[in-house]
């Protein structure tokens, strides 16, 4: 049971932030627990991102509704769809993968170190000329195409959606709100395809349930949390500190 809360906190406080959740999950589960992340029970790795999903809904309603409401409806719904659509298609085909490579290897050290610098240059030189309803059809789809490299492990999803929008000049606030906007649809897609491809009817529900609901409960509030923290304090000072994080991270990695 500790374990689970505690993956369910790492998880909740990285899934928005640019280091990379799965990343965390491994390296958590693999030098203190000495398993593998493939181990834990897929439901339960599934229900904290449900969390996640939960603590995305009251962050985009409540937090970051003021900014939000600026922008036409329509756009929003674009940038969802054509934001998504991508990573959708390519993550279906791909899914067994990344399934497969959640564990420390070369893969996830070098993309974790990549990543971080990329993050590093795009948000230093960004222009911060543009917002959401300055968007036009082919920054949705460079967005949609390059949040495809979050398939990569150790990548991150937010990094890739923050970095491809500092690249067209989106201002560091929009970009936060850009990445938190594509995680629903993602984060729906992948618990909808998680539990298409588990076997259900072989779960024991009753001990589930006593893992399941403090995975979502935990992962919710951990997750609201940083996602907070997280938007008000990079709006104003930008990503610098997590890209050097990303790249330390890689460093103490490859010579662990």
């Amino acid at each position: 049971m500790i374990e689970i809360i505690i993956l369910s906190i790492i998880q909740g406080i990285t899934e928005f932030i640019p280091v990379s959740s799965s990343l965390h999950l491994v390296i958590f589960s693999e030098m203190f627990y000495k398993t593998s992340l493939n181990n834990l029970n897929l439901l339960v790795f599934t229900s904290m991102h449900l969390g996640s999903l939960i603590a995305v809904i009251l962050f985009i309603f409540y937090d970051s509704k003021l900014e939000i409401i600026k922008v036409p409806f329509k756009r929003l719904i674009e940038l969802m769809f054509f934001g998504t659509l991508p990573s959708v298609l390519v993550g279906f085909y791909f899914y067994d993968f990344v399934s497969e490579n959640l564990t420390i290897n070369n893969l996830i050290i070098f993309s974790t170190f990549f990543f971080g610098v990329l993050l590093f240059f795009a948000d230093r030189f960004a222009q911060n000329t543009k917002n959401i309803k300055h968007l036009k059809f082919i920054d949705l789809l460079f967005i949609g195409v390059f949040q495809c490299f979050s398939l990569i492990p150790g990548a991150s999803r937010s990094a890739t959606t923050i970095i491809s929008s500092r690249f067209l000049g989106i201002d560091r606030k929009n970009s936060i709100i850009i990445s938190t906007l594509l995680s629903f649809p993602v984060i729906t897609g992948a618990f909808v395809l998680t539990i298409y491809k588990s076997d259900i009817q072989q779960f024991n529900y009753i001990p589930l349930a006593q893992q399941v609901i403090p995975s979502i409960f935990f992962s919710f509030i951990s997750s609201y949390i940083a996602l907070k923290i997280f938007f008000k304090y990079s709006s104003i000072n930008g990503f610098k500190s997590f890209a050097i994080y990303r790249v330390l991270l890689a460093l103490f990695l490859l010579f662990k």
